[in-house]
């Protein structure tokens, strides 16, 4: 199968090329120079736009000049072409121009502008805005300003962004991260959150204005563990109506498929978009193995399990949201967010104990099937209240979320040697446990003359959390219950915030500041066991700020320090006890507090038409980190247990660098890299840990004639440094091909991941302390060929009105399953 899936790559790969040249494209080269006419220099990043002569209201090109004012682009069709030169402070310069067949190269020359205004003669063209914006806290991306945004997808322009990078597979990493957020229009979506590559590959360009990149957040977001904001800015101007759609499906050879739809209508002042999405997992069966010393106990020192696991199962998930512009100023906003996920992990091992000198100890073969099912379910009101004062607004909002979070365990051992389990088997055991919230907030924006910004808000939370389980072992042919005091389990908080910031900027420089407070009180309930229960509270100050220096149109230079807090999930909470492997079981810790991060962070950014660079340093500190760590209880040698604490005091320095390079239209080499040193130490045990690891990422992206885009990447991650040992080292190679038919609107798509080497990875994580050393390796099935069809169709002519301002409870702490998602658990 993998075989014919190579041939078949390879065969599209070359076919396509050579047909594409067979269909005679032509390709005019057009040049020039912007020049000050006072001081006989380039106008740096003026903008450029190209429009057809007869048609001067149809942009054919658009494009940002070099620091030195040097241009460059094509045309596809010999006309006559009227060019507008645009730069702040200048007037427009209007250039006729005609491109002939037979003519490769037309040079425009030395194109001179004053700052003197003049008035234009037959033509008039709206001032267009820069592609690239560079503010106190973010960087801008016009997708209005850039043509192609017309008939490309989201996903396809995030490619473009400073910053972003998009590999072959579609993976979006931010300053080469995976540590960031994506908000529509200032709010966060489940939507976005689960499968924001999926989600963007279908929503059409020209449904959005801008894409920002919020390198500093300030005040106002309440996200923990946030290494920037990718966030997604839909029109203000909807007067005019139409309906957008897109299909799609996609398919590879590891067992994934699945498609989805989105649409988007505007009718009156209504406005509705709804996207839904269907993914299916049947992943091939990988190999695992586990190995644990446990050197406490010398008769049962050596514990040895081998097998296999295999995940499958179904993901939905899908967004309907309905705005109505009551008036020009004021706007309701109403949304539903659905994701459902039904995963379930096989696992057969086989297991035997050995004592210090080698010898079986006992031995059985163990079985289990565990199914999960996830997922959210929120509802998202919000009124917006706008004043005939540009860009003062007050927003309302409240939400409602619904996280279901349920487990159902089958475990079964036999082919026993001399193993004598305290509790019987078969067992079964079913958690039901979720995450309730009620959110309400209230936000209000306003500037204060033409310098100072102003911004404040209030918000409350009513988080409800709760876990039920029922474990039951079958004895004699009869399911009989097993009690234990924490099964039942309920975590209340109620979390009260306010917040003010402001922003000042004057001439190159500029200030953003602010200070958040948050308070916190909580009620713990064992419903078995009351003795247990606990109630505390904590308040915390959080402050922000934001230098900046901007010495050229799109050059800056930003200083910036924040804090954030990080509240535990109720996956770290959890008391429930997972002991699907009676010798080795996990569980949360309801007695967990919240963590506090400070972070300092330096950053260099500079963009021109062909070169964007953004070289960054950080630094980040964590005096109460809450910490995934494993024990032997000397009471009980032979179970290792894996749970939460507060135990960590964590620092992390590092340096990383972006670099995009467009020598010409068709080629673009994107490189993402970093380092960091990690210093990790803990009051448990005095354990701690150090070390260097870093990432790097490349790309290459062409272009061949016929718009056949092909992209190559490769990427390396080191082993990560933990507190307790570390993890394995990953790469990979990617290739892709992807054509247009139908005038952009059907769109194929070809790809492969590590085609012709690496068709298994070997994943190895270790964990270590005085008591005991773990080594875990997970052998997965890395080589992948997918293909992927998506269709647009409908016409808006401007997208959905949205609020500015939203709810964002990104205050849970990510990344706290007890568990391990594939092998040993």
């Amino acid at each position: 199968m993998g075989q014919k899936w190579i041939i078949l790559f390879l065969l599209l790969f070359i076919a396509l090329p050579s047909s594409a040249q067979s269909g005679n494209a032509l390709s005019f080269t057009i040049k020039g120079q912007v020049v000050d006419s006072l001081h006989n220099a380039g106008v740096p990043y003026a903008t450029l736009q190209i429009v057809l002569a007869d048609n001067p209201r149809q942009t054919v090109k658009m494009l940002a000049c070099g620091s030195d004012g040097m241009f460059e682009t094509t045309l596809t069709a010999p006309d006559a072409y009227f060019v507008f030169i645009q730069s702040l402070g200048k007037t427009t310069v209007q250039k006729e121009f005609t491109v002939e067949e037979g003519t490769k190269t037309v040079d425009l020359g030395i194109l001179y502008m004053t700052d003197d205004v003049q008035i234009l003669g037959e033509v008039t063209v709206t001032a267009q805005r820069p592609l690239v914006r560079v503010d106190i806290d973010k960087i801008a991306y016009s997708l209005e300003a850039d043509p192609e945004a017309k008939v490309n997808n989201l996903l396809e322009m995030l490619r473009k962004v400073p910053l972003i990078t998009v590999d072959g597979e579609g993976k979006i990493q931010l300053k080469g991260s995976t540590d960031f957020k994506i908000y529509m229009n200032g709010k966060p979506s489940n939507l976005l959150a689960n499968n924001p590559s999926e989600v963007l590959r279908g929503m059409p360009a020209s449904s959005a204005k801008d894409v920002e990149v919020i390198t500093d957040p300030g005040a106002k977001y309440d996200a923990e563990g946030i290494g920037g904001i990718i966030n997604i800015i839909t029109h203000k101007n909807s007067s005019l109506e139409g309906i957008i759609g897109a299909v799609r499906a996609n398919a590879t050879t590891v067992g994934h498929y699945g498609g989805g739809a989105y649409l988007s209508a505007k009718v009156g002042k209504l406005g509705i978009t709804t996207h839904y999405n269907y993914q299916q997992m049947n992943a091939p069966w990988n190999n695992s193995s586990m190995e644990r010393e446990n050197l406490i106990n010398d008769q049962e020192y050596r514990l040895v399990q081998n097998g296999r696991y295999k995940p499958k199962g179904p993901f939905q998930y899908g967004y309907l949201e309905a705005t109505y512009e009551i008036d020009t100023l004021n706007l309701l906003s109403v949304g539903v967010n659905i994701s459902q996920g039904k995963r379930t992990l096989y696992n057969e091992l086989g297991v035997e104990m050995f004592d210090r000198a080698g010898n079986s100890v006992h031995s059985y073969d163990r079985n289990s099937t565990k199914r999960v099912k996830n997922g959210s379910r929120d509802i998202n009101v919000d009124y917006q209240r706008s004043t005939r004062r540009k860009d003062e607004f007050l927003t309302l909002s409240y939400r409602f979320s619904d996280s279901p979070n349920d487990n159902e365990d089958y475990t079964d051992i036999f082919n026993i040697v001399n193993y004598h389990s305290a509790e019987p088997f078969p067992q079964q055991i079913i958690n039901d446990a979720s995450t309730r919230e009620h959110t309400g907030q209230v936000d209000y924006t306003t500037p204060i003359g033409k310098l100072h910004t102003v911004e404040t808000g209030l918000k409350y939370i009513n988080r409800h959390s709760r876990s039920k389980t029922q474990r039951e072992v079958l004895v004699n042919n009869d399911w009989q219950d097993i009690f234990r005091s924490n099964d039942d389990f309920r975590y209340m908080q109620h979390i009260y915030a306010g917040y003010l910031g402001y922003a000042l900027r004057v001439n190159k420089f500029g200030l953003k500041t602010g200070i958040r407070a948050e308070g916190t009180a909580l009620d713990v309930k064992f419903d078995n066991a009351p003795e247990q229960n606990f109630k505390t509270d904590y308040f915390d100050v959080v402050p922000n700020i934001t230098l900046s220096y901007q010495p050229g149109d799109a050059r800056q230079l930003r200083l910036g320090y924040n804090m954030r807090i990080s509240r535990p999930g109720i996956s770290h909470l959890n008391p429930y006890v997972n002991d699907t492997d009676p010798q080795n079981i996990s569980y949360g810790n309801p007695r967990l507090d919240s963590e506090q991060s400070n972070n300092v962070s330096m950053n260099y950014s500079s963009f021109t038409p062909k070169l964007n660079m953004n070289i960054g340093l950080n630094y980040n500190f964590v005096n109460n980190a809450i910490e995934r760590y494993t024990f032997i209880d000397p009471d009980n040698p032979t179970i290792a247990q894996t749970t939460f604490g507060n135990i960590g005091k964590r620092q992390h320095m590092g340096g990383f660098l972006y670099l995009s390079w467009s020598p010409t239209l068709k080629f673009r080499i994107t490189l993402n890299g970093g380092i960091n040193y990690a210093d990790l130490k803990s009051k448990r045990n005095d354990m701690g840990n150090n070390g260097w690891y870093g990432n790097v990422f490349v790309s290459g992206q062409y272009t061949f004639p016929e718009d056949i885009r092909f992209n190559v990447s490769a990427g390396y991650y080191s082993s990560q440094i933990l507190l307790q040992g570390e993890g394995s080292s990953f790469y990979f190679v990617g290739l892709s091909l992807a054509k247009d038919f139908f005038a952009k609107k059907l769109t194929v798509s070809l790809s492969t991941q590590n085609p012709f080497f690496w068709k298994y990875i070997k994943m190895t994580t270790t964990s270590r302390d005085d008591t005991f050393s773990i080594k875990n390796i997970n052998h997965s099935k890395t080589q992948m060929f997918g293909i992927n069809v998506s269709y647009r169709f409908g016409s808006l002519k401007q997208p959905i009105k949205k609020v500015k301002r939203g709810i964002k409870n990104d205050d849970i702490k990510s990344g706290g399953s007890s568990e391990q998602e594939g092998g040993q658990q």
